[in-house]
């Protein structure tokens, strides 16, 4: 059953986001991102016994499993053109990158540089012919890396010997939004934007505490990510392009993370800790 939460006033003025879980399972729905046209939603899920991927109608209905293999097949994202996913998966081993056909459910590895690092959070960009993901190596240490769809290195990014995770392209593909530990000596999540080309860094949030999981709006003035305190459950703020003007859209005791915008830039998908599980949550977005 689809639950219709109501509007919330919240603290700073404006008013909170209607919200609908899409999803209500025991098992744990995650990771949800709509589709190019705003007509499906693809998301991971446990519900099969181990982690698998699926897709639906933005109402929640007609739920379909993509993925059935016994391994974890995790943190899907579409192609542009909406025909295509990518993910992770373990199903070699080790994770690695994968892409599935969504007519006919097939999946093909990308043959990705393998060394002793895995990728995770890949994304691709705008036009289709490039792929951004964080490489993780042993320990808490990772960067950014921009392959073509033939998995050749294209771009090193974001090296400085801490995690570096969750790139998003943003929507004129000239750069890269991600967070970092890099300048807080590991201790808590900073958000960052930098230049395809290595250039122009830019540090956006400035908290003694975690900033994480940014989003872009679709006209990439906006972006939404989650905020925490050590020991408490996240957040979704929503800021300017450049850092200004951040505002907290959300107050609920059990935490929503995971923000990704729809193609109209009016709502967004959120992963929800609802009665003691994970779900699926669809924001509208309140005026500002």
């Amino acid at each position: 059953m689809i639950r219709l939460l109501l509007y919330v006033t919240l603290l700073n003025g404006f008013q909170g986001p209607s919200e609908t879980n899409l999803t209500n399972h025991p098992s744990d729905d995650r990771y949800a991102s709509y589709s190019p046209d705003g007509s499906q939603i693809l998301f991971e899920s446990n519900r099969s016994g181990d982690w698998d991927l699926y897709v639906m109608n933005t109402d929640g209905t007609m739920v379909r499993q993509i993925t059935r293999d016994s391994s974890e097949d995790r943190r899907p994202s579409w192609h542009p053109n909406g025909d295509e996913i990518l993910f992770e998966s373990n199903r070699s081993g080790k994770f690695q990158l994968y892409t599935a056909n969504l007519f006919n459910d097939k999946v093909k590895a990308i043959q990705i540089p393998v060394a002793k690092t895995e990728p995770i959070f890949a994304h691709y960009s705008p036009d289709g012919f490039s792929i951004a993901y964080s490489e993780k190596f042993q320990g808490d240490s990772s960067r950014l890396v921009i392959i073509d769809l033939l998995g050749k290195v294209k771009v090193e990014l974001a090296d400085y010997g801490f995690r570096s995770f969750y790139p998003r392209w943003s929507p004129d593909s000239k750069k890269i939004l991600f967070f970092s530990r890099h300048e807080t000596g590991n201790q808590d999540d900073e958000i960052y934007t930098i230049y395809i080309d290595g250039t122009g860094k830019k540090r956006l949030t400035n908290w003694p505490k975690h900033n994480f999981c940014p989003s872009w709006s679709p006209n990439g003035m906006q972006i939404a990510y989650a905020q925490s305190m050590e020991g408490s459950r996240p957040e979704i703020h929503i800021m300017q392009a450049d850092g200004s003007n951040a505002k907290r859209i959300t107050f609920n005791d059990d935490g929503d993370t995971l923000p990704n915008w729809s193609p109209d830039g009016t709502k967004l998908l959120v992963t929800a800790y609802r009665n003691g599980n994970y779900e699926i949550v669809e924001m509208l977005i309140p005026s500002r």
